[in-house]
């Protein structure tokens, strides 16, 4: 049994009712024995084989058993000589018309089944297709579908009838009547590569440039599938290597087949570096954080199985890519080719942007070749604005590519003259090296490239069916696998010779995968790759018939058994249930396998999203959304509240709402609906749309809540630990609390609320919350009344936690900085800054920098440098405002101006501080604060009483932070004594010691008592 491209023709005689009606029986039979023999001759000369006689019908299959790439051309010349055959016939009365057919031929994917008892059988609509072409047929019509024009127009003229309504069709189906044969039949000679000489001088002279300046290059070479795109770039610049020309070469090919978005081409390109490059390999033996991202890519490949944690941030690769590609280039021209761009996923294409992009300085030419799509108006931008689009090549050298093909002196990425395919590649290329015509065709009938064209179906199936069955299934085997596999997951499937197929004259480790595979690398089906046993397909179409002539159900038996041992459970658990829903929507088995589909998308949407790999968390999250849709409640829940997130991070607000909108239209049950609730009031708080009131009413639907089977609440409020979906949604209730109590300078409370929501995320076993709220709780501490000791206890935790994870180990250096600051330690505070700074320079952080700023101008400040602390509190305000942001650059231009006034620039800080009090209500408390206590005393320095003072008070009480506070009275304080009030002064003084002292802030605090 297996499914194949097929074609089916159907051919009956017209009138046999009127004949059989006045003929007798005997003569009838002789008429039919002749009609039957000459039917049956034709169609095995042909290659075809009879399935059925029907009365008068007859059904004929070609390529049910072995596909030949000219299975249509066939069946029509069969079709062709049967109705010349048959009009010799003399019908046994002369008062009889002539004997004639009519002819209808379908090609079309079919299950091929032969049995004992039934025999061969052709299994699909492309039978019932055939059948009915053939009703609509007249007498000595052939009608085909398109697919058969498509396989056998170049040899046949046809011409479009209108559109048939068939019985049982519930679109009109195109078809075309053939009209004779075509004058084009000719044989041609085998091909040969043909030398594009003018695109091989126009990139020369771009690399020559390259070499000579010293300045980078990206070049796009785009062109259809099979156009020659690759061999054009890979054979030029192997040519600049053989002529001496000095650059390092290596090239990354993007996989078409699983998880977009990975880095499977940049372990390509690094692979080639550490065996090229002696400076590269002794920096991968050396520098101990490239080495790790390196081996990070080397787990997260499709060809490995899954690991329990993410791998490297997009920061962190980025990074490292710099580094290599840089020592690369230092002492040599470099040439980078990434290929295959177009099926590369946007967070790759952003990587490669930002890669090309930062490297200015250095001698590198980038090659990006892709097909035509990728450089149209709505393609990425590389950062390159030279195009070089490879056209069709003309009658001359396609005749000559041809020839050299068929003789073997230019052996191409496929062996078409294996195929004996030399009389078809001139005809089907119209200038392109091999499929492009094919594809062309394909895409005007409306078709996407998503699909094989039958055509190179055809071609492909004849090549897999002229393989021995061991390499049959193995190459249907790694087709599952996925574009790169290795010898260690064929075994997994299991793919060792069976019983009886092992040649006489052979040995049984000829048919061994190992062994296998390396036959069909020898014919250039498969190319090895640099992991141990691992290989790679060449050509898309070979890898898309192999998987696409498998049993459905040998498919999802594979999927499931790759998925379950690791590899690619996301994908591979997907793919099978999307398998078995098509194939029997009602199984018992398919809700727990769609399950385990969501689930495996879920994490991996997760991990993602834990590196900052947004456009790919996305994607998964929503596939695991969508399959979660028919599996237990709760995994659509966490999955809509994941892709709520990485929607949101993405800066697509809208859609993040939305998506929780929709989880609750469709009704959850209780503990899901609490959690959609608390996730849009989060959403709201984020865009600064929430009150306490609504937070209020929340906690209270959470709390009285309790009718849900299985739902137990307990007297501290929270939910059973059994209850993952309440324990979750309390998690993120206190995570809502927390902002509520950050906007209103509530420190202390959002410290509080910031760790439980920890204990409830960790009590579910989630790390994705953990880590997100142990960073929150770093930065929330930072103006908490939790004592400096005690931060820094808690930055230090962090700082080992997040050692592997630079992004998530910046604001732990931040707090950790700002606290020693706070206690004079400024030896240690410019060592976390200085560590925190390399982080932002090297992973390229625009808001880690203003995190960085602030903390560094606070530190300048504590020590004195009031000039260095304005100028990083205004580009800390600078980056935030061209973000976008509001409140925060407003308080960080309070505080640019406070250090001016403490330079003794009493006038300019004035009129800074006069401008920004008019813009109070859009601050945050902490900068409306700050910026009233700095107008007191700026006033006061003046010799005046700024009636503001009275509203300090008020704001005061509402905020718990007591460095804000200390900060606040010292300058009301200096503001009394200025005004000569002395009892008024020593009071506030005693308030920002008592501040300081529990804030245990020993820097601040020693600048108060030299005051007193």
């Amino acid at each position: 049994m297996s499914r194949r491209l097929v074609v089916v023709l159907f051919l009956d005689l017209v009138g046999w009712t009127r004949l059989a009606e006045h003929v007798d029986p005997e003569p009838l039979q002789q008429l039919l024995e002749q009609y039957y023999e000459i039917c049956c001759t034709t169609v095995e000369e042909h290659g075809g084989t009879v399935e059925k006689f029907i009365g008068d019908a007859v059904m004929a299959v070609f390529g049910a058993d072995t596909s030949r790439e000219d299975d249509a051309l066939r069946a029509l010349r069969t079709a062709v000589l049967i109705r010349t055959g048959v009009g010799r016939l003399r019908a046994p009365a002369a008062d009889v018309v002539p004997v004639e057919i009519h002819c209808g031929i379908a090609a079309g994917e079919a299950l091929v089944t032969r049995s004992a008892r039934a025999g061969l059988r052709i299994v699909g609509d492309v039978v019932n297709l055939a059948a009915r072409l053939q009703s609509s047929a007249v007498a000595g019509e052939i009608i085909v579908n398109e697919t058969v024009a498509q396989l056998a127009g170049p040899h046949y003229a046809m011409d479009p009838v209108p559109p048939l309504t068939l019985k049982g069709k519930a679109e009109p189906v195109a078809a075309l009547c053939v009209t004779g044969e075509a004058a084009v039949d000719g044989i041609g000679d085998e091909p040969r590569m043909v030398d594009r000489r003018t695109e091989r001088r126009r990139l020369r002279r771009i690399y020559h440039r390259v070499a000579g300046d010293r300045r980078p290059a990206v070049v796009s070479v785009l062109g259809p599938a099979g156009i020659g795109k690759t061999r054009l770039v890979r054979e030029t610049v192997e040519g600049l290597v053989a002529a001496g020309a000095g650059p390092v070469a290596v090239f990354g090919n993007c996989p078409s087949y699983g998880a977009k978005g990975t880095y499977a081409a940049l372990v390509d390109v690094l692979d080639g570096l550490e065996r090229q490059v002696p400076a590269c390999a002794e920096l991968l033996r050396t520098d101990q954080r490239i080495a790790g991202v390196f081996d990070g890519l080397r787990e997260a490949s499709p060809a490995r199985p899954a690991t329990a944690g993410p791998g490297p941030g997009v920061e962190e690769v980025s990074w490292a890519a710099r580094e290599l590609l840089a020592a690369a280039a230092a002492t040599r021209p470099l040439v980078v080719v990434w290929d295959d761009l177009e099926w590369a996923g946007p967070s790759f294409l952003q990587f490669i942007a930002e890669l090309t992009g930062a490297l200015r300085d250095v001698p590198l030419l980038t090659l990006c070749v892709a097909r035509p799509e990728f450089g149209g108006p709505d393609g990425p931008r590389l950062g390159g604005d030279q195009v070089i689009d490879l056209g069709a090549l003309d009658p001359v050298d396609s005749a000559r590519l041809v020839a050299s093909l068929a003789s073997g002196r230019g052996p191409g990425e496929v062996q078409l003259h294996d195929l004996g395919l030399a009389d078809r590649v001139a005809l089907y290329s119209a200038g392109n090296p091999r499929f492009i015509r094919l594809m062309v065709e394909w895409l005007g009938t409306g078709r996407t490239v998503d699909e094989v064209p039958p055509t190179i179906t055809a071609m492909v199936g004849a090549m897999i069916d002229r393989l021995p069955p061991p390499a049959r299934r193995l190459l249907g085997a790694a087709a599952v696998i996925g574009p790169t596999f290795t010898l260690e997951q064929l075994a997994l499937l299991d793919e060792t010779a069976p019983e009886g197929t092992v040649r006489e004259g052979t040995t049984p480790d000829e048919t061994a995968p190992a062994a296998t595979a390396d036959a069909l690398a020898r014919q250039q089906l498969f190319r090895a790759t640099a992991d141990e046993g691992g290989y790679r397909f060449i050509q898309q179409p070979v890898h898309e018939v192999a998987y696409g002539r498998l049993e459905k159900q040998q498919r999802i038996a594979w999927h499931r058994r790759l998925a379950e041992r690791g590899f690619s459970p996301g994908f591979h658990f997907e793919a099978a249930a999307h398998l078995l829903g098509g194939l029997r929507p009602d199984d018992s088995e398919l809700p727990q396998l769609a399950r385990r589909a969501a689930e495996a998308l879920l994490a991996e949407g997760t991990a993602a999203l834990r590196q900052r790999d947004l456009p790919s968390a996305i994607e998964l999250l929503e596939r695991a959304l969508v399959l979660a849709g028919r599996g237990p409640g709760r995994w659509r829940q966490v999955a809509a509240i994941r892709l709520s997130d990485a929607l949101m991070l993405a800066g697509h607000s809208g859609r993040a709402v939305e998506v929780v909108a929709d989880g609750l239209r469709h009704g959850p049950d209780a503990p899901g609906r609490r959690l959609y609730l608390v996730q849009r009031s989060l959403l709201a708080a984020r865009l600064g749309t929430v009150t306490e009131v609504g937070v209020e009413e929340l906690r209270a639907e959470l709390d009285g809540d309790t009718g849900a089977p299985g739902d137990t609440a307990h007297t501290d409020g929270t939910a059973d630990p059994g209850d993952t979906a309440d324990r979750f949604a309390r998690c993120r209730f206190e995570q809502l609390r927390m902002l509520l109590h950050l906007s209103r300078g509530r420190f202390g409370a959002a410290e509080e609320a910031a760790s439980a929501a920890l204990k409830h995320a960790r009590a579910a076993g989630d790390a994705y919350e953990e880590d997100r709220l142990l960073v929150a709780l770093c930065e929330v501490r930072q103006w908490s009344p939790t004592p400096v000791p005690s931060k820094l206890a808690g930055c230090a935790e962090l700082v080992e936690r997040f050692a592997a994870d630079r992004f998530l180990l910046l604001p732990a250096l931040a707090a950790r900085a700002r606290c020693l600051a706070l206690t004079g330690d400024d030896t240690g505070a410019r060592a976390a800054l200085a560590e925190a700074g390399s982080v932002v320079e090297q992973l390229r952080l625009t808001m880690g920098g203003v995190l960085v700023d602030q903390v560094t101008g606070l530190a300048c400040s504590l020590r004195g440098d009031h000039a260095r602390a304005e100028r990083h509190f205004r580009q800390a305000a600078e980056a935030l405002e061209a973000a976008g942001y509001v409140s925060v650059p407003l308080g960080m231009r309070v505080q640019a101006a406070r250090e001016c006034a403490r330079r003794g620039r009493l006038d300019e800080a004035g009129e800074r501080i006069a401008e920004l009090l008019d813009r109070r209500e859009e601050m945050d408390v902490r900068g409306r604060i700050l910026c009233l206590s700095a107008a007191v005393l700026i006033a006061a320095g003046r010799g005046r009483a700024d009636p503001l003072l009275a509203e300090i008070p008020a704001l005061l009480d509402g905020v718990d932070d007591p460095c804000l506070r200390g900060e606040v009275c010292f300058d009301l304080a200096r503001a009394a004594r200025l005004l000569g009030d002395e009892a008024g002064a020593r009071a506030m003084a005693v308030a920002a010691v008592d501040s300081y002292t529990a804030a245990g802030a020993t820097q601040p605090l020693e600048t108060v008592r030299n005051w007193t």
